[in-house]
């Protein structure tokens, strides 16, 4: 009977974690595994202790976290002494096939309206843009008005600041169904994270434009199938 618990654990689709009373991790399952190759153990560990029960026993909480992507809609933290911490995540259901508009699109390079924003903002605002670009990702279908209609909303929230950061990437070991097919994803990252009060009229702006949206603590990430 031990072994199947843990056996259970280990296997669970929800990442489960043991920290000591120095905030180390002691023990963690396979999807745990997953989110500590790019999430720091401590940003879990503060947020286990902000939600813990306030004495021994367990607290389940609904939350709204996202690391890489993945959302997780719930947490569950308790102790049983002064040595142990137990967390454990839960993650929000997702659908990987993506509702691409085929209508109206146009094969295009992502820099090209990336470049044209940049102009529109530069030209109006004095604020330095730092760029990390990947030169290999190629032309692909986009909507090419609503993009550019993204990206100049995005970018009209950095009137203020002085200094931008963009990358553009491709995500490694993973894709997107797109009508039965399937697809490399790209992904822009734009920091700092500057819309939260604006967030219902940029999900309708990203849907418009075949792009799913993310909003971290530190950055807005638009992701989207290469379509080509």
């Amino acid at each position: 009977m031990i072994n199947l618990f843990s056996n259970i654990i280990e296997n669970d689709l929800n990442p489960f974690l043991i920290f000591d009373k120095d905030s180390k991790v002691i023990y963690y399952n396979k999807e745990a595994e997953y989110i500590l190759s790019y999430v720091n153990s401590k940003e879990i560990y503060d947020l286990a202790i902000s939600l813990a029960p306030h004495n021994y026993g367990y607290k389940s909480t609904f939350i709204d976290v996202i690391y890489n992507r993945i959302k997780y809609y719930a947490i569950l933290v308790g102790y049983e002494d002064d040595d142990k911490l137990a967390v454990k995540l839960y993650k929000e259901a997702v659908n990987d096939t993506f509702n691409f508009k085929q209508e109206n699109t146009t094969k295009t390079s992502i820099y090209t309206l990336i470049e044209l924003a940049k102009s529109n903002l530069l030209s109006k605002y004095d604020l330095k843009i730092n760029q990390n670009f990947d030169p290999s990702i190629p032309e692909m279908k986009l909507l090419v008005k609503e993009f550019l209609s993204l990206l100049n909303y995005i970018f009209s929230f950095f009137k203020d600041f002085p200094q931008v950061n963009i990358s553009v990437s491709m995500k490694i070991a993973e894709i997107i169904r797109v009508n039965n097919k399937r697809y490399p994803i790209c992904v822009i990252k734009i920091s700092p994270q500057q819309i939260a009060e604006n967030k219902n009229e940029l999900l309708k702006l990203s849907k418009d434009a075949n792009t799913t949206l993310f909003l971290t603590d530190d950055s807005i990430i638009l992701e989207f199938a290469v379509v080509d």
